[in-house]
């Protein structure tokens, strides 16, 4: 009688299963810009160029910047700072960029390890990199890396939320990202979208192992799935360009014996299942990278350090076959020393298009800066010398 009781049970079990398998709603496919507002970023415009400081001293080391796109046009960044990476007084600091005056505003600390500790109810010893975007609700969701104990590789993700544009905003939140005491999970590139009203946050795990995968998030911020992207212990940072509403390529950094050379692979199914990791002829030594895909064109755009060895340059390529071949377009930065100085480095690019079809680049100058350039496509892809190109 019990046995056939648990059959019974186990048998309607499983059809229950199957029908939430079956009914299941899709998953989401990537949310593709608008076409409307792709027209209007202009490819013909004159071509303009200038560039400016985000940060202006406050703070002796500023690191890893990331901005979001404000109402009016103007930008607001945010970045790490303080005595050096990983030191007790570093903080989350934000600026603003006026496209009036074209001007920034004076620096201030947003978050620091007092607030991540009041708000997670936990230790906090050092504070990382900051990643910003538009969340399905509209608020500006702003994550962060926080470690309790141990380097890097002990990190959690933490989510604050303002919804009045950055003046005010919400108490931080640790993410549950990870069944390992919730440690190792970092990030760095930008999230991308899905039709479904989730959110994918491309992460990094840095314990046992270097890897990188993509974690979903749903409308109130609560982690949903996570889909591995590689294996082993040379992969990190992965930045996502999606290039339809299913297919996207997928580049990460390479920590590695050399050659070193960004690394990528690619989807199908919307970020489902992911191709192997391969090597491409993109050398990188081994520094953070960041990608766009053009609103005004599908082009996509790469930021990196065209060094095998040393972060001496920031270096703009661009790709018109969704990847398959590279052009190096622009050397934006570059100070080739004839002894490496790693505080005379370039490093940790952003990139952030603007609803006019601006294209803003921010990235770590010699360590006591974040520097911010602001250029358009028609500059980009200007001839000032035949492009270098590059197969994947």
């Amino acid at each position: 009688m019990i046995n056939k009781l648990l059959f019974s049970v186990g048998l309607l079990s499983l059809l229950v299963l199957l029908w939430q398998i079956v009914n299941q709603a899709p998953p989401g496919r990537f949310l593709m810009p608008d076409k409307e507002k792709m027209a209007k970023a202009s490819h013909s415009a004159p071509p303009i160029f200038y560039s400016d400081f985000a940060s202006h001293g406050s703070t002796h080391e500023v690191h890893s910047a990331t901005a979001i796109e404000l109402d009016g046009n103007n930008i607001m960044a945010f970045w790490y700072g303080g005595t050096r990476e990983g030191h007790k007084d570093v903080s989350i600091y934000s600026n603003i960029w006026h496209s009036k005056t074209r001007k920034w505003g004076q620096e201030s600390r947003l978050i620091s390890r007092q607030s991540t500790k009041e708000s997670t109810a936990r230790y906090i010893r050092k504070l990382g990199n900051p990643v910003v975007t538009r969340g399905p609700d509209n608020g500006i969701w702003l994550f962060y890396v926080s470690v309790s104990v141990g380097g890097w590789a002990g990190s959690s993700i933490n989510l604050t939320r303002s919804y009045d544009e950055g003046k005010t905003w919400s108490e931080s939140k640790r993410l549950i990202t990870s069944p390992f005491l919730n440690l190792s999970t970092l990030i760095k590139g930008t999230p991308i979208h899905y039709s479904d009203n989730t959110l994918g946050l491309p992460v990094y795990h840095e314990f046992l192992g270097k890897f990188g995968e993509i974690v979903k998030l749903n409308e109130s911020g609560e982690v949903i799935d996570k889909i591995r992207l590689s294996w082993g212990k040379t992969s990190l940072q992965p930045i996502i360009f999606m290039t339809s509403a299913d297919t996207a390529l997928a580049m990460m950094r390479y920590h590695g014996k050399p050659p070193r050379r960004i690394l990528t692979q690619s989807t199908n199914n919307a970020g489902l299942n992911w191709s192997s990791v391969q090597k491409s002829s993109l050398v990188n030594p081994g520094a953070g990278i960041i990608g766009l895909t053009l609103k005004n064109s599908g082009q996509l755009l790469l930021a990196f350090n065209n060094d095998e060895q040393e972060r001496e340059d920031m270096t703009l390529a661009t790709s018109d076959d969704n990847g398959q071949t590279w052009e190096i377009r622009k050397t934006v930065e570059e100070n080739r020393l004839p002894v490496p100085d790693k505080s005379q480095q370039f490093s940790y690019p952003w990139l952030l298009q603007t609803r006019d079809g601006t294209i803003h680049l921010l990235f770590t100058w010699h360590r006591s800066h974040i520097k911010h350039m602001i250029f358009n496509a028609s500059w980009l892809n200007q001839d000032d010398s035949l492009p270098e190109v590059i197969s994947r």
